[in-house]
Order: C-alpha cells, then sequence, then structure tokens
C-alpha cells in the first residue's frame, strides 16, 4: 500500500512539473527581457521626473521604460519597410563597415539574421534523420540547405547541411555535412521537430506515427 503511494505521488509530482514547466519558462523569458530592457530609459525618466518635481514609483519607471522599448522597436520596424528607413539603415551599414571591429561583430549577426529572413521566418526546411553519433543510432536533425559546391567536391559527394539540435535547448548544437543519400526523412513538420526536441523525446508527432521515412531523394 505505501509503495503504491509512493508511485503516486511520484506521478503526480512529475505531472505537475510537466504541466507548470512551460509556464516557468515563459514567464522567466518575459521576467529576463523585462529585467533587461526596463532599465534603458530609468536615467532619463528619473531626470524628467525630478525636473518636473513629481515622484513616480521605480516599478512604473520601468514599466514605461519597457513600453517605450516596445513602441520604439514597433516604429523601427514600419520604417524599415520604407524608402526612408532602407536609406537609414544602408547609411548604418556603411558607416559600420568603415569601423574594423564594429565591421566583423555587425556583418556576422547581419549574415545571421538575412539567413533566418530568407527562410521565410524559418531556416529550417524539414527535419530529418542522421546515424549519428554511430551507425545504427540516429539523432533528429533539421536540413537546413544543400552543401556548397566546395564541400561537395571535397567529399565527392552531393551533401546537405543538417543541424543537430541539443536537448531540451533547440536553438544550441552542430552543424553536420552529409552525403545527400545517407539522411531520411522523417515525414513529419518542423514544429513537431522542436517539440519533440524540447521534450527530450516524451511529446511525439500530432499524428501519433512513429519517426519513420524514407531517403531524401
Amino acid at each position: 500500500m505505501l509503495g503504491k503511494f509512493r508511485v503516486f505521488v511520484q506521478r503526480s509530482l512529475i505531472t505537475g512539473i510537466l504541466a507548470t514547466l512551460p509556464l516557468i519558462v515563459t514567464f522567466w523569458v518575459i521576467k529576463f527581457l523585462f529585467e533587461k530592457f526596463s532599465s534603458f530609459f530609468l536615467p532619463y525618466l528619473g531626470m524628467i521626473t525630478r525636473h518636473m518635481e513629481v515622484e513616480i514609483h521605480i516599478y512604473i519607471q520601468k514599466v514605461i521604460s519597457f513600453v517605450i522599448i516596445l513602441v520604439l522597436l514597433v516604429l523601427i520596424g514600419v520604417a524599415a519597410k520604407h524608402y526612408i528607413g532602407k536609406v537609414t539603415l544602408r547609411l548604418v551599414e556603411r558607416i559600420a563597415d568603415k569601423i574594423p571591429v564594429v565591421r566583423s561583430i555587425y556583418s556576422s549577426i547581419q549574415q545571421v539574421v538575412h539567413a533566418v529572413q530568407t527562410a521565410g521566418g524559418g531556416s529550417f526546411k524539414k527535419v530529418v534523420l542522421v546515424e549519428y553519433p554511430r551507425k545504427g543510432m540516429y539523432s533528429i536533425g533539421f536540413l537546413t540547405r544543400e552543401s556548397c559546391e566546395f564541400f561537395n567536391k571535397a567529399t565527392g559527394e552531393v551533401c546537405i547541411n543538417v543541424f543537430i539540435p541539443t536537448t531540451p535547448n533547440p536553438t544550441s548544437g552542430f552543424v553536420l555535412i552529409i552525403p545527400k543519400k545517407e539522411i531520411v526523412d522523417a515525414e513529419i513538420s518542423v514544429d513537431d521537430g522542436v517539440k519533440f526536441i524540447i521534450s527530450a523525446g516524451l511529446v511525439e508527432p500530432d499524428d501519433g506515427k512513429s519517426i519513420e521515412g524514407k531517403d531524401v531523394s
């Protein structure tokens, strides 16, 4: 009887953790962003309140600062789509290109952003399976694009670039250059693949099918 109760408590505890984990992580991310961005305009708001001889609670000032940041980001996004914004961005790029250290950092970040944008908001094409880290053991990965001619000539094969994510954080991982004939199409959506990684394999594809596929042609 005691053993059944212990198992019941353990299972209930795990279920409770899994049920609240998304909420906790979401709260932590929002809290992190709020703390980072809300203090940006605090010195200026403090100067304004002192000049106006008005006392505003520090938390209210942080909220105002955070809202200002959001509004500015929206305005920049709108401006970037129009002629004046595009001209301004090109001017910023030319200035950054003339500064040695800034040029390297700005160019690297710009390439990453461009890669995401050109892929329609997501750089992953499809979910694939690759035999890694050894034969007979499969890892789930995301196909990013076909390898360039340099790697094809070096390997003597037509290759594919595959990003292998880590669990439970799919934003970190490493890239493998794999011959196209050795890649297996998992035949599931990228969203399902991400859920599978984040949940450490606990959440399977929505259709309930096992991750079986065919060779990518």
